[in-house]
């Protein structure tokens, strides 16, 4: 497989029962509040009312997670049947969300549409990401932020990601991830520069330390970034 060939096609599989219980994507939803935990020092005056969008929104659980939280959240993916599985949850959650068609190269929203735009378990499934960074920034308001996470080219992160987690563990589908495709912390920040994005602050990395008994994964955050890393950049 090549850059942005893995992963998409086994995430529209698992659209049907995204939001259910025994969902393989379940798991996901324990990492919302990790994340957050790092990248909430980078929005300034809170969630409350940010112009909020999450690019790869997949059915919905970090733009669900916004929208809890006060933003006025919008979601965008590739894939029709996630974004109705996202629709679908948001009516039935009585939650006031914008969903989207479409790539993260070619985001089908205006300029400076946002004051914050999230992208998360994406970069490394695209085909181009320096043209999806450079896309994020074309709809981020003057002042806006972007946040994202993606995971480090490394020995470590084949060991874990794609041996561990897909083969051993099998918490997430054999096929998720590609080591190829993954992005170093210094490609990341040339993305970053070539869109004309500064980056903020230390990167952190999030490491899957376990298994809760409802399933969902535990975590850590680090310094280690030899696995899945956080950034915050800022137009």
């Amino acid at each position: 497989m090549g850059r942005g060939d893995g992963g998409a096609e086994l995430f529209e599989k698992m659209a049907r029962d995204w939001w259910a219980e025994d969902s393989p994507a379940a798991p996901l939803r324990a990492l919302n509040q990790p994340r957050f935990a790092y990248f909430d020092r980078y929005v300034d005056g809170g969630w409350a009312g940010q112009r909020v969008l999450d690019v790869g929104c997949g059915g919905g659980f970090t733009t669900e997670y916004l929208a809890s939280r006060g933003a006025v959240a919008s979601g965008v993916d590739v894939s029709p049947a996630l974004v109705r599985a996202a629709r679908q949850h948001a009516a039935e959650s009585g939650l006031d969300i914008r969903y989207a068609v479409g790539a993260g190269e070619r985001l089908p929203f205006a300029d400076g549409s946002f004051s914050v735009v999230t992208c998360l378990d994406v970069l490394e499934h695209v085909p181009g990401p320096g043209e999806v960074v450079r896309e994020i920034r074309r709809v981020l308001a003057p002042g806006g932020v972007f946040l994202f996470d993606t995971i480090n080219r490394t020995w470590r992160s084949r060991l874990i990601m794609i041996w561990g987690l897909e083969h051993v563990l099998r918490v997430i589908p054999r096929g998720t991830h590609d080591w190829n495709d993954f992005i170093t912390p210094a490609e990341a920040t040339g993305y970053l520069g070539a869109a004309g994005l500064t980056p903020l602050g230390r990167m952190a990395g999030l490491f899957v330390v376990g298994r809760r008994p409802d399933g969902s994964f535990r975590t850590r955050l680090s310094r280690d970034l030899s696995c899945t890393y956080l950034g915050a950049a800022r137009r």
